[in-house]
């Protein structure tokens, strides 16, 4: 009965030693760092690709143009790939995030873990496929045709991380997309229908960003 009461005032008041759990075995996107990051001599470069194929990256600079990409299920997205070397490639945790630069408000994000390949051109880089950083419905049309800020925050769990950051130019809807998609789209900013434009308050955080995408 004692130790009863004891473990129960201990989970109380937080007050005995217990085992901890490390980052690599709590997993999870809200996993804490493991360590301090080092950096040392990581290297990562954000870029853009046509479709999922690993063949079709391409680095992305300031100023570069990338297509907002119309998703069969409604939605649209900026399409994400990486390439990089000197960290774990095991199980990296990646958060891609887009912001509108005039007021820097969040209108895209995405949060993942995934493992890294060797990169079909180069076997001494490890690859990220190009994944979908999705636009929020009504925010698209507000950077349509202008800018679009991504930041990527990468950790590897094993004491490497970085961060990246890249305004592109988002020209126009995808020119591979059938016009009839295209139109839909295009209809939704010229019109400005209510569904599609909304003029998001720069005040707009993650954490309610987050609760529109659940």
């Amino acid at each position: 009965m004692r130790r009863a009461l004891l473990a129960l005032l201990c989970a109380v008041v937080a007050a005995c030693d217990g085992p901890t759990v490390s980052p690599s075995d709590a997993g999870g996107l809200d996993a804490p760092d493991a360590n301090q990051c080092t950096g040392g001599a990581i290297v990562l470069t954000l870029g853009n690709a046509t479709g999922n194929a690993l063949s079709s990256y391409r680095p992305l600079a300031d100023g570069d143009p990338v297509s907002l990409i119309p998703g069969p299920q409604g939605g649209q997205h900026i399409w994400v790939a990486l390439r990089g070397r000197g960290f774990d490639p095991t199980l990296p945790r990646f958060e891609f995030r887009a912001y509108r630069p005039s007021d820097n408000t969040l209108i895209g994000r995405l949060r993942i873990r995934l493992p890294m390949i060797t990169a079909p051109e180069d076997p001494t880089l490890f690859a990220l496929a190009s994944q979908t950083l999705t636009m929020d419905d009504q925010a698209y049309c507000s950077v349509l045709g202008g800018n679009v800020r991504i930041e990527l925050d990468f950790n590897d769990l094993s004491g490497h991380c970085t961060t990246i950051r890249r305004t592109v130019h988002l020209v126009d809807i995808d020119p591979n997309a059938p016009e009839t998609t295209r139109m839909a789209w295009r209809r939704c900013c010229d019109e400005h229908l209510p569904r599609c434009f909304r003029a998001l308050d720069a005040a707009t955080n993650a954490d309610v960003f987050d609760a529109s995408l659940d």
